[in-house]
């Protein structure tokens, strides 16, 4: 059995790593998928474009931000790009998210969100809004 001390130091050495795992940050940069050949097309087709989300359950829209790019997460990385990082904000799946920017910061979100909400894409003026993503 451990003696009381070495529990201590176990303990301690187990909550630093949880901390340091859920204090990673992912690297926009490093994970751009609109270098990548294969997304070239999409990307031309939907970056600089409006990102909008819509509750279907009280059919209400709102403007999430300008789409910036597309990139590849990790399932259960942390994917809030925030100067303090919400821990529990993880990517739920491993494959493409999308990064946004509003009010000069950028954000991730999923391609195809958790109902009820869903992802449009429209041009400057939202005069083709389309559900991009299905």
């Amino acid at each position: 059995m451990l003696n009381t001390k070495m529990k201590h130091i176990l303990s301690i050495l187990i909550l630093l790593g949880f901390m340091s795992v859920a204090s990673a940050e992912v690297d926009i940069n490093a994970n751009n998928l609109c270098e990548n050949e294969q997304y070239i097309e999409l990307c031309e087709s939907i970056v600089g474009k409006k990102l909008k989300g819509k509750n279907t359950i009280i059919d209400f829209m709102f403007d999430k931000g300008t789409i910036v790019s597309i990139i590849t997460v990790k399932k259960g990385e942390n994917i809030s790009l925030l100067a303090d990082p919400d821990p529990s904000y993880v990517a739920k799946y491993t494959g493409e998210y999308i990064v946004y920017e509003s009010a000069a910061e950028k954000f991730i979100t999923e391609i195809k969100p958790s109902s009820p909400i869903v992802h449009y894409i429209c041009d400057t003026r939202c005069k083709n809004i389309a559900l991009y993503f299905k």
